[in-house]
């Protein structure tokens, strides 16, 4: 009796020292310049050219999907968002073999305007590569009146 006692104890204490380690990740350096914010991301949106959207109004965020969820069925949903406050990035990859996909990243931000590019993703060697996707990821970002451009890195 006294041993189980002892090793629900000792769990206890294991499990919750595991609470002291902190989870914020607010010191990391995309989440630190950049206010952007991961949506959606998917191997499929039917998108065959690199494409780059800024979408502020729910028609336009109600178009892509249309787009994207031509074929599936049932479609994915469309998120949420108070477009009075955030405003979304929309990137689609274009045609690209394998599942590596892409994401956006901040590469400058000015008093006027921020740039962003796209930072490739490379699929590992235990994925299957001769997979053709068309890949897409959705950002959302605070509401801003800076210009937004796209630049395609190099």
């Amino acid at each position: 009796m006294r041993s189980i006692q002892l090793f629900l104890c000792l769990l206890v204490i294991s499990c919750s020292g595991q609470k002291g380690v902190p989870q914020d990740n607010t010191h990391s350096p995309v989440q630190k310049s950049a206010e952007l914010q991961l949506v959606l991301a998917d191997n499929y949106s039917g998108v065959e050219q690199s494409e780059f959207q800024v979408v502020r109004d729910t028609k336009k965020l109600k178009n892509f999907f249309l787009q994207i969820n031509r074929t599936r069925k049932p479609g994915l949903p469309i998120p949420e968002v108070d477009f009075s406050k955030e405003l979304l990035l929309i990137y689609c990859a274009g045609t690209t073999r394998g599942v590596g996909g892409a994401e956006l990243l901040l590469i400058e931000v000015s008093q006027d305007s921020i740039v962003v590019g796209p930072k490739e993703l490379t699929p590992s060697k235990k994925e299957i590569t001769n997979v053709t996707t068309t890949p897409f990821s959705i950002y959302k970002m605070p509401l801003t009146p800076k210009e937004i451009s796209f630049q395609q890195l190099k």
